[in-house]
C-alpha cells in the first residue's frame, strides 16, 4: 500500500514508451522517456473552452485502431484530469502513436503533457484510495466522484489525537461542506503539537496560485480546532497552507 507521497511520486515519474528508428543498424528500437505531471486540470464540457479542446486533443482516436480501443477508457480518464499514473502514461503513448508529438524526445513529451494534461483534487484522491484497496475501480467512480462527496459525518475524525496517514481533508465553507468546486486532500503525516513550518504533511492536486507544482506535498499548520456540536457537524481544523491562513477542513476516514 503506497503512502500518499509515494503515490504522488508515481505521477512525477511517468514512463512513456516510444519507437525510435536507428538508421545505422536499420532497426527500430523501443525507448522510454520520463515525464512529470505537474498541472491542475478541472474538466469543463462547455463548447469552446480550453479544457474541452485539451480533452479532445488527448482522447481523440480511431474506431479502427485496436491499441486505442483497448486503452481508450484509461486515456479518457487522464484527459478528464481523473487518471491514475498508468492512465497518463497511456495518454502520452497515444499522443506518440497518433503523431501529436512530432519529434519524440524528453522535452517535447513534457511540453505536450504540460500543455494538455493535469489532474484535479478528487481525481488524485479517488485513485489513491483505489491504489490502497479502499475503493473499487470503475470508470464512474473515477470520473464522477466529487470532492464534496467525501464529507460524511459518520466517517468524521473528531479527535485530533487520532488523525493518521490516509485520512482525507474535505474543505468547508463555514460549518458546511464546500461545493462547486469543493476540495479534498490526503494526510501523509501529522504531529499533534506546534512545529515550525507546520505540523501536518498533506498531498493534494490544487489550483491554488501559490502552489508549485499543482500536484504536491506540503506542510500545513493547524491554527485552530473547532469541536463538533451546535451546528458544527464534525471537527473542523483551521489551517495555514501555502502561506495563507483561513482554510477550514474536516477530517474523514475512508
Amino acid at each position: 500500500m503506497p503512502t500518499p507521497v509515494e503515490f504522488m511520486q508515481r505521477y512525477r515519474r511517468l514512463r512513456v514508451r516510444s519507437a525510435v528508428d536507428d538508421p545505422a543498424s536499420r532497426t527500430c528500437r523501443e525507448t522510454t522517456h520520463s515525464v512529470t505531471l505537474r498541472n491542475y486540470f478541472m474538466m469543463d464540457w462547455d463548447e469552446g473552452t480550453e479544457e474541452l479542446r485539451d480533452y479532445r486533443t488527448v482522447s481523440r482516436g480511431s474506431r479502427s485502431d485496436i491499441w486505442f480501443n483497448q486503452n481508450k477508457n484509461r486515456i479518457r480518464n487522464a484527459a478528464m484530469g481523473k487518471g491514475a499514473p498508468r492512465d497518463y502514461e497511456l495518454a502520452l503513448e497515444w499522443a506518440v502513436r497518433a503523431n501529436r508529438v512530432q519529434t519524440i524526445n524528453q522535452l517535447n513529451l513534457q511540453t505536450f503533457c504540460d500543455d494538455h494534461l493535469g489532474i484535479d483534487c478528487s481525481g488524485f484522491v479517488t485513485n489513491y484510495l483505489i491504489a490502497c484497496g479502499k475503493r473499487n475501480y470503475t470508470d464512474n467512480a473515477v470520473r464522477n466522484t466529487g470532492a464534496a462527496s467525501y464529507f460524511q459525518a459518520n466517517r468524521a475524525v473528531n479527535d485530533p489525537n487520532t488523525i493518521q496517514q490516509g485520512d482525507l481533508l474535505v474543505w468547508m465553507d463555514g460549518n458546511s461542506v464546500r461545493r462547486s468546486p469543493g476540495h479534498v486532500a490526503v494526510v501523509d503525516s501529522y504531529v499533534n503539537q506546534s512545529v515550525a513550518g507546520g505540523n501536518m504533511r498533506v498531498v493534494e492536486a490544487t489550483g491554488s496560485r501559490h502552489a508549485r507544482p499543482k500536484l504536491l506535498s506540503s506542510m500545513y499548520a493547524i491554527e485552530r480546532i473547532i469541536d463538533p456540536g451546535r451546528g458544527v457537524p464534525a471537527m473542523i481544523l483551521e489551517v495555514r497552507r501555502h502561506g495563507t491562513s483561513g482554510s477550514r477542513v474536516a477530517v474523514m476516514r475512508v
